[in-house]
């Protein structure tokens, strides 16, 4: 009778042992969980910072552009020896222009790099004399 009520006499404990088991695997997996959520959480801020400074680098463009065409049409021999434009206050950032004159064998470059906080994006504009001279921006197929 005693082996009817209690089960088997050679597995006591494995119900014990057995939940002890199921809790770790339970407080590995909540604990991974929530670092991978802490871990999500504050990188969000670099990504919206990111975003940002894309922003902020395609203002910076748009200002070379139309600060360039305004020099331009007064003077057509313009030649652009006032850039770098050195932290032009834009948003929640700023922007950097540099402007690298064509050679023989590469055309002008206008380069914008955009810093919103800790992110750091930029943009090439090639044929940056021709944007400005309007001859518009070709696109390769």
């Amino acid at each position: 009778m005693r082996t009817i009520l209690s089960g088997y006499l050679g597995n006591k404990g494995v119900t014990l042992i057995t939940l002890i088991i199921a809790i770790t695997i339970f407080a590995v997996f909540i604990t991974v969980f929530s670092y991978v959520m802490i871990a999500k959480h504050g990188s969000e801020a670099l990504y919206v910072q990111s975003t940002q400074a894309y922003a902020v680098a395609q203002a910076g463009i748009e200002y070379g552009i139309r600060y360039a065409t305004d020099k331009y049409v007064v003077d057509p021999t313009y030649d652009y020896s006032d850039f770098p434009i050195n932290d032009q206050s834009f948003g929640n950032g700023s922007f950097t222009l540099v402007y690298t004159a064509a050679t023989p064998t590469d055309t002008s470059e206008l380069t914008s790099t955009g810093i919103v906080g800790v992110a750091t994006r930029q943009i090439i504009l090639h044929g940056f004399t021709g944007v400005v001279s309007g001859a518009g921006i070709d696109i390769d197929d």
